[in-house]
C-alpha cells in the first residue's frame, strides 16, 4: 500500500517523538527511581536512629529516677509505710508511665506501693525482685501477671510492662529490700505518635520495635504484635549495623526498611531494641512514574501538534522535518548535536524549538538527578556523617550557637594511632572493622544533639556543645573516655587489634570563619602526633 505524503509525515512525526519519549522515559525513570529509593532509605534509616535514641534516653531517665528513689530514707525505714506510699503516689501522678511502684523487704514481701496495690503480698518469684536484689535491673517488655486484674485498664487491651528495680541498702551497705517499678509499655506508643505520626502520614511508613531476645514485634500494627520476624534488616541490626535495605516482608510485599538498634545512653546499657521503619517500595517509584507520565504527556502533546502541522504543510516541511528527525535520532543515541531551527515556516521553527525545549528540559533533569545521586551524607562503612553531612550539621549548629548566648562548639579532630599496622598485619577488612567499631565507640560518648563524623581514612571529628568559660572542663571528660574506649581491643575473628588515638581540640563561638577554627584543631592534633600521641591538646 502506498501512503500519501501527508500520512507519511504524520506517521514519521508521531513515531519519532514517541520513540524519543520512550527512550527518555525508561532511562530517566530508572535513574530517578534509584535515586528516590536511596533518598527514602537514608531518611528512614535516620528516623530509625532517632527513634532508638529517644527510646534509650527515655529509659535512661526512668532508670535514673528509680535509682534516686532507692537512696531516699523513706524507703529504708519500714516504720512509716504511709509516708513511703505518699511519695510513690506523687511520683506516679507526675510520671504516668509508672503503672506500679513498690518497696519490698529482703524476702520479697511488698510493704509499700502505689495505691496500696500488692502490699503484704510476695513478689519473690518475679524477675523484678530476683534480679533487683542482686543489683540494678532493667527487664524487657513482658505481659502483666500479678497486676493484670488489679490495675485499671479502660481499653481492655493486654497490659505489658517494662521492669526497673534497684536494691535498697541501709547505711552500712547491707541490702534490706528492693524498689521495683513497672513501666506501662503504652509510653512507647505515645512516643511513636508524638515523634513520627506526621512522617507516617507523609511517607506512609510503619514503625516497628523488635525484641532483641525473642525477635518478636513489641510495637507495630495490631495484627503483627507478638509475631516473630525473620528479616535481613533485623539480623544486620543485631550485628550492630544501621542503615536501610530493600527486602520482602511476610505476605511477599516488598518494602524499603530503615533499621537501627538501641545501644544505650550514657550509663544505661539498653535492652537492644531494634527499630524498623518500612515503606512500600511502590512509593519510592511514585515520583519516577509521575515523571515518566509527564514525559509521555509532553510527547503526546507535541506529537499531536506537529502531526496536524505536517498534515497541512507536508510539501513545505518534508525536507526540514527529515533533517530534524535525523538530529533527534542522533540525540536519542547519546549525541550532543544542537537542534537547528529551519527558517521560513513558523510551524517548522516551532517544532524545532519545542524539540529543543524537550531535550533541554530532560537534560537539565538528568543533570539534577546525577547531582542528587552524587550527594551522600553518610559514610557507608561507619554509618557516620561524611564531610557533606558534617557541613550540613554545622550550618544548623552555628545558628543554634548564635541564638543562645554563652553556647559554643568544640571541634575534636581525632586521628587513629597504629591503624596502618592493623591494615598491614590483619588486612584491610580488619581495618574496616576497626573503623566501624571506633565509630560506635565515638557515638556512645555523645548527646543526641552532638555529632561524630568520618572525614576520611582513619580521621574523625567530634562536635560537642559547650558553655563559655567551661570549655575545657566539659571537653576533657569526653576526650578521656574516647581515648580509653578507642584503646580497648577490637575482636577480629580469633584475633584482636589494638589502636589508640590522638585528639586536637579548638572552640568555635560561631562568629569566626569555621575553616580557621577547624585548622587550629588540626594543628593541635599535629602537635599531639609529633609529641607522643594518645592524648588531647587544645588549640591556642
Amino acid at each position: 500500500m502506498t501512503w500519501s505524503l501527508r500520512r507519511r509525515v504524520v506517521v514519521m512525526i508521531v513515531l519519532l517523538i514517541g520513540l524519543l519519549a520512550a527512550v527518555l522515559s525508561v532511562s530517566i525513570g530508572w535513574r530517578a527511581a534509584e535515586d528516590f529509593k536511596n533518598q527514602e532509605g537514608t531518611a528512614l534509616a535516620a528516623t530509625a536512629y532517632m527513634m532508638t535514641s529517644r527510646l534509650d534516653q527515655y529509659m535512661w531517665g526512668r532508670t535514673v529516677e528509680v535509682r534516686m528513689l532507692a537512696e531516699l530514707n523513706e524507703f529504708k525505714d519500714r516504720r512509716n509505710p504511709a509516708a513511703a506510699e505518699a511519695l510513690l503516689n506523687r511520683l506516679q501522678m507526675n510520671i504516668a508511665a509508672f503503672s506500679w511502684i513498690g518497696v519490698t523487704d529482703d524476702k520479697g514481701t511488698v510493704w509499700a506501693a502505689t495505691n496500696h496495690i500488692l502490699v503484704g503480698q510476695s513478689i519473690a518469684a518475679r524477675p523484678v525482685f530476683q534480679e533487683g536484689i542482686k543489683g540494678e535491673f532493667v527487664g524487657d517488655v513482658h505481659d502483666a501477671v500479678l497486676l493484670a486484674k488489679l490495675l485499671p485498664n479502660p481499653s481492655g487491651e493486654p497490659m505489658k510492662f517494662v521492669d526497673i528495680s534497684m536494691p535498697i541498702k541501709d547505711n552500712t551497705g547491707k541490702t534490706i529490700g528492693v524498689l521495683a517499678a513497672h513501666l506501662s509499655w503504652k509510653w512507647a506508643e505515645q512516643l511513636k505518635q508524638s515523634m513520627f505520626q506526621p512522617m507516617a502520614e507523609r511517607r506512609q511508613g510503619e514503625i516497628f520495635i523488635i525484641s532483641r531476645q525473642e525477635g518478636s514485634v513489641l510495637l507495630g500494627p495490631a495484627e503483627m504484635l507478638g509475631q516473630k520476624l525473620e528479616l535481613a534488616s533485623i539480623k544486620k541490626a543485631l550485628q550492630g549495623q544501621s542503615g536501610w535495605l530493600q527486602e520482602v516482608w511476610p505476605g511477599n510485599a516488598a518494602y524499603i526498611t530503615g533499621f537501627d538498634i538501641g545501644e544505650g545512653y550514657l550509663d544505661y546499657k539498653g535492652l537492644g531494641w531494634v527499630v524498623l521503619i518500612r515503606q512500600p517500595i511502590e512509593l519510592a517509584h511514585a515520583a519516577a512514574n509521575r515523571l515518566q507520565q509527564f514525559i509521555w504527556l509532553l510527547a503526546a502533546f507535541f506529537a499531536s501538534l506537529f502531526a496536524v502541522a505536517g498534515w497541512y504543510f507536508s510539501d513545505a516541511i518534508t525536507k526540514p522535518i527529515v533533517k530534524l528527525a535525523r538530529t533527534a535520532d542522533r540525540l536519542r543515541f547519546g549525541g550532543k548535536e544542537p537542534i537547528e531551527t529551519p527558517k521560513g515556516i513558523f510551524e517548522i521553527e516551532q517544532l524545532a524549538d519545542s524539540l529543543r525545549e524537550l531535550v533541554d528540559s530532560v537534560s537539565v533533569y538528568q543533570g539534577t538527578v546525577a547531582k542528587l545521586e552524587g550527594i551522600a551524607y553518610f559514610d557507608k562503612l561507619t554509618g557516620l556523617p561524611n564531610r557533606l553531612g558534617l557541613d550540613e550539621y554545622l550550618t544548623k549548629a552555628q545558628a543554634m550557637v548564635l541564638r543562645q548566648e554563652g553556647l559554643a562548639l568544640a571541634f575534636l579532630f581525632i586521628d587513629l594511632d597504629g591503624f596502618k599496622a592493623v591494615n598491614d598485619s590483619l588486612g584491610h577488612a580488619a581495618g574496616d572493622q576497626v573503623l566501624a567499631e571506633t565509630a560506635k565507640r565515638l557515638k556512645h560518648n555523645l548527646r543526641s544533639e552532638e555529632l561524630a563524623a568520618r572525614i576520611g581514612g582513619d580521621e574523625f571529628i567530634v562536635v560537642l556543645f559547650v558553655h563559655a568559660g567551661k570549655e575545657q572542663s566539659m571537653v576533657l571528660p569526653v576526650a578521656e573516655r574516647i581515648l580509653a574506649q578507642v584503646a580497648e581491643p577490637v575482636a577480629i575473628g580469633q584475633q584482636s587489634a589494638r589502636i589508640g588515638c590522638s585528639i586536637g581540640c579548638a572552640f568555635w563561638d560561631g562568629s569566626r570563619e569555621r575553616e580557621v577554627v577547624m585548622r587550629h584543631a588540626d594543628e593541635a592534633l599535629y602537635r599531639v602526633k609529633k609529641s607522643g600521641k594518645n592524648r588531647i591538646e587544645f588549640a591556642n
